[in-house]
């Protein structure tokens, strides 16, 4: 008997399957059958020639050619040469955005770049718009079934959870419930108001653990009757790790940690007032080291800014304590966090009269879960006592902006003010201002803003010079009215160019209208280059300080009749390079702080005499400016250069925070580069408290300063705020995001023409969702989906034939990308036979996931085109590889895949079993 080998048999068969790969099947005479011609990033098509497309781009010519596009198959879809012509335009693309990535590109050819792209990228955008496909529906950005907003509307909350107590256990012994720990509970209810005194002595001796706390103030509670209750909060242990050997090895969690918790309804409002208090102070600095490699090119320096609370005295209220595990902490410090979002500069901070605390920072990304339009922006945050965030509010500058000066009013109005660059919609243009347009658009303008108690904006003007011009300096009068300090390289509105950098104050109001106008432009100062560095209003005068020509020069102008008429000035002498930091109005007497190497200011009696370099300085002067015997200066430093960054003025305190350089009176260096807080007695040349402090890093850099003469109690300890528990926000959208009067986006329904959609200053989500209604005739569906308990605007499709389109509108006016909708088509979808189509049933939708704002401007831009255009590449391969399967027979389909899988279709695995009986048979089963 002959011996056979079945598997040769099966092993042929499977052979044959695996020829059935690819985008043909072999026939009984081995010729090819093609289904689809060769596509142009196949191996078989040869390459094209990316310099000689390149030099065409440069040289103005068309990305997009179907007549080089060329089929090898005959009666082939049209769509094919449409495809291959636009894979063959976003190649081109990729070359020139690789090309604007090339080291050494000179600026002419950089420019010729770009130019070319922004070209192709409109090319792009106006084919796919246009081209006529037969058997797909093409998109130039995304394709989905639902837009959502990322922005929205927080819904009311009602629970407050304090900063950790304790780790580990939570009915162990709570360190901050040790020693005396009063306060008062205040529940405001509709018909009534009750005050809740607790007091932990009336614990007796029972452990003051954090079950046993929280019960005893919630017995209070309930025979208050009030429905607001405490509870502990587990804050779970965080992820631990380190490196070895370029690996992360993970270890145990950290402890868990608790908290309490305030849980209250709509009806009740809570209120927290402590039964002693001392002087708080609040500063701001950045810490980390800028550069640790020592190589400025690198930028690998990580630095985090934060804000700190101090408290100065101790007796009536318990010193504060070290939170367990925190680093850098001193005595007195009651908590350092850090201040979130992208935050480049922190410029200003101050102190509301409700006791919560306002941060004014420059950011270059998102902040408050808000994102920017440009490069820059400016943030107002509002904080409690606490520490805890109660909203961000961005500015809405299209390029470029920076928030230099920061106000709150006695009825709780802030103002903000700095300089801002390119569009800033819904703002009262002054007459000379640089622009958004022509020569002058790089240039800076000054702008005021003023925002209600509840951080909604009022007004914003911008009014400016034709060359560079910033608001610097800004303050209330009683009466509502704003003043403004700055300075201009040109004729401000109304003035006289002096030379070089000039001073400038300004008064504005508003008319019946709410709209903001200037009352009065005035420009000062000498045919050098001039700063205003404070601004104080003092019955009818306002007071500036200012470096002029390097020497501190004080100011006072007369407003009673309107335009300011200047009746002192006083000379403080040359600061040898230094500045003024601040200037603060103290009863009769102004207080001026700042830095020098002046060992004699021209200020009164020195008390505190210069200790050699540069050194910190608080000065105490006549408010009139006259020369009295009161008047003194009092220098602050050590051996090394001291640096005063920031002053604060309360009660007859004089406080001073800068950055030291070396060891400070009877202090020790803590790091690298500390920083430092002094209280200063001026009149008796005496350091009241001070200390001196560092960082990440060993490296602290305070800036802002601000003092709250109550701030500090014994609800720090716990975590709780001083005043009422803020629950509610804004609606506005303009309010919650970067958003501005008349910025704007496009929709489009059912391939009508597309119609804008304008925000209004007092814009909702339900004004909103009616815009968009009545702009598509009704023809979408637009309602709200709550996610993380922020209401947010959808978009759908109103029935399966529905087609909705997004586009924005002109880059710094574009409202579509600041509420997080995204641009590009929305079309019901349906799942048939597993793929995702077209509800309609027509040709199914696709999108390149291009942006109209796509752009080489920066490295990072030009990362984040090329990553686009290889995803829209990507887009055209899929659709190729979608009508080449549906002009290929299934049965062929279903070849490809079982070969790819290693497996026989059915009626090939019957055949084989037949011969595989056949063989047994003649071979006896062996």
């Amino acid at each position: 008997m002959i011996g056979f080998d079945s598997n040769l048999l099966v092993n042929y068969y499977q052979s044959k399957l695996t020829g059935l790969g690819g985008a043909s099947s072999s026939g009984g005479t081995g010729v090819a059958t093609k289904y689809a011609p060769t596509a142009p990033w196949s191996a078989q098509a040869t390459p094209a020639d990316t310099s000689a497309l390149l030099k065409t781009a440069l040289q103005g010519g068309k990305l997009i050619d179907e007549g080089a596009a060329s089929l090898d198959l005959s009666g082939a879809s049209s769509d094919y040469k449409k495809l291959f012509a636009l894979y063959q335009g976003l190649g081109t693309l990729t070359a020139l955005a690789e090309r604007a990535n090339a080291k050494n590109l000179s600026s002419f050819d950089s420019t010729r770049v770009l130019a070319a792209f922004n070209k192709g990228m409109a090319e792009v955008a106006g084919y796919v718009d246009t081209a006529a496909f037969e058997k797909v529906r093409l998109g130039f950005a995304e394709v989905s079934d639902t837009s959502r907003a990322a922005i929205g509307i927080a819904r009311a909350k009602t629970e407050y959870v304090t900063a950790p107590l304790v780790s580990g256990v939570a009915d162990s012994a709570v360190p901050a419930f040790a020693g005396d720990v009063r306060f008062n509970i205040g529940v405001q209810q509709i018909n009534s108001s009750q005050t809740v005194q607790i007091d932990l002595a009336e614990m007796g001796a029972q452990t003051r653990t954090l079950p046993n706390v929280i019960n005893h103030i919630n017995a209070k509670l309930e025979a208050a009757g009030v429905t607001t209750r405490f509870a502990q909060e587990r804050i779970p242990g965080a992820e631990r790790s380190y490196q070895s050997g370029g690996k992360t090895i993970k270890l145990a969690p950290g402890p868990d940690q608790w908290a309490m918790k305030i849980k209250t309804d709509i009806t009740e409002k809570v209120t927290f007032q402590a039964v002693a208090t001392a002087p708080a102070v609040y500063l701001t600095q950045k810490v980390g080291d800028p550069d640790p490699d020592g190589k400025p090119d690198t930028k690998d320096g990580v630095q985090v800014n934060q804000l700190l609370k101090f408290q100065t005295e101790a007796g009536a209220v318990p010193a504060p304590l070290q939170p367990a595990g925190e680093a850098n902490w001193v005595e007195g410090r009651i908590f350092a966090k850090p201040l979130e979002g992208a935050i480049e500069t922190v410029r200003a901070t101050q102190v509301g009269g409700d006791g919560s605390v306002y941060v004014l920072a420059d950011i270059t990304g998102p902040a408050g879960g808000q994102s920017i339009k440009g490069e820059r922006d400016v943030a107002l945050m509002k904080y409690d006592s606490a520490g805890k965030l109660l909203y961000t509010r961005v500015l809405g500058a299209a390029e470029d902006a920076k928030g230099l000066a920061l106000a709150v009013s006695a009825d709780g109005q802030v103002a903000v003010a700095g300089s801002v660059i390119g569009g800033l919609n819904g703002a009262v243009d002054g007459p000379l201002n640089s622009g958004t347009s022509a020569a002058l658009a790089d240039k800076s303008d000054s702008f005021v803003t003023v925002f209600n108690a509840k951080g909604e904006e009022l007004w914003t003007a911008r009014r400016g010079a034709r060359l560079e011009d910033e608001a610097s300096q800004i303050a209330f009068g009683p009466d509502g009215k704003v003043y403004v300090a700055g300075r201009s390289k040109s004729t401000m509105p109304g003035t006289t160019a002096l030379g070089g950098w000039d001073s400038y104050v300004e008064g504005f109001s508003v008319n019946a209208k709410g709209e903001p106008q200037a009352l009065f432009t005035q420009s000062f100062g000498t045919a050098a280059d001039d700063r205003p560095a404070g601004l104080v209003l003092d019955g009818n005068a306002l007071v500036s300080a200012s470096v002029e020509d390097g020497r501190a020069i004080i100011r006072r102008f007369d407003i009673s009749g309107g335009a300011p008429v200047q009746t002192a000035v006083r000379d403080l002498g040359d600061l040898q390079g230094g500045a003024i930091t601040g200037l603060a109005l103290d009863g009769g007497q102004l207080v001026i702080a700042g830095s020098t190497r002046n060992t004699a200011l021209d200020a009164g009696t020195v008390t505190r005499a210069h200790a050699g370099g540069v050194d910190a300085f608080a000065a105490q002067i006549s408010a009139d400016l006259s020369t009295t015997p009161g008047d003194a200066v009092a220098y602050y430093g050590g051996a090394g250069d001291d640096q005063a960054a920031g002053l604060a003025v309360s009660n007859g305190q004089v406080w001073i925070t800068g950055q030291a350089g070396g060891a400070l009176p009877n202090l020790e260096t803590m790091g690298e580069a500390d920083g430092f807080l002094a209280r200063l007695d001026v009149a008796a040349g005496n350091v009241a408290w001070s200390q001196q402090f560092t960082g990440k890093d060993g490296h602290a850099v305070p800036g802002s300063i601000a003092i709250a003469q109550q701030g500090a109690s014994v609800l720090d300890r716990l975590g709780l705020p001083t005043g009422e528990i803020s629950f509610s926000g804004s609606s506005k959208l303009t309010a919650v995001s970067a958003l501005r009067a008349g910025d704007q986006f496009n929709i489009a329904a059912n391939g009508g023409r597309p119609k804008a959609i304008t925000i209004a200053v007092d814009e909702t989500l339900e004004s909103l969702m009616l815009k968009i209604r009545r702009a598509t005739g009704f023809q979408v569906k637009v309602d709200t989906a709550v996610t993380d308990g922020v209401r947010r605007l959808q978009i759908k499709p109103l029935n399966d034939r529905s087609v909705i389109e997004l586009t924005p509108a002109a880059a710094g006016q574009d409202a579509l990308s600041i509420l997080g909708l995204k641009e590009g088509v929305i079309r019901a979808s349906k799942i048939e036979d597993g793929k995702t189509v077209a509800a309609d049933g027509e040709a199914n939708f696709y999108g390149l996931g291009l942006h109209s704002g796509i752009n080489l401007s920066t490295p990072e831009q030009v990362r984040h085109a090329l990553s686009e255009l290889t995803q829209a590449q990507g887009v055209i391969r899929k659709i190729y590889t979608d009508l080449r399967d549906a002009a290929t027979p299934k049965s062929v389909l279903a070849q490809r895949e079982a070969a790819s899988s290693g497996q026989a279709p059915a009626y090939m695995t019957a055949r084989i079993a037949n011969y595989q009986a056949a063989l047994d048979r003649l071979t006896g089963g062996g």
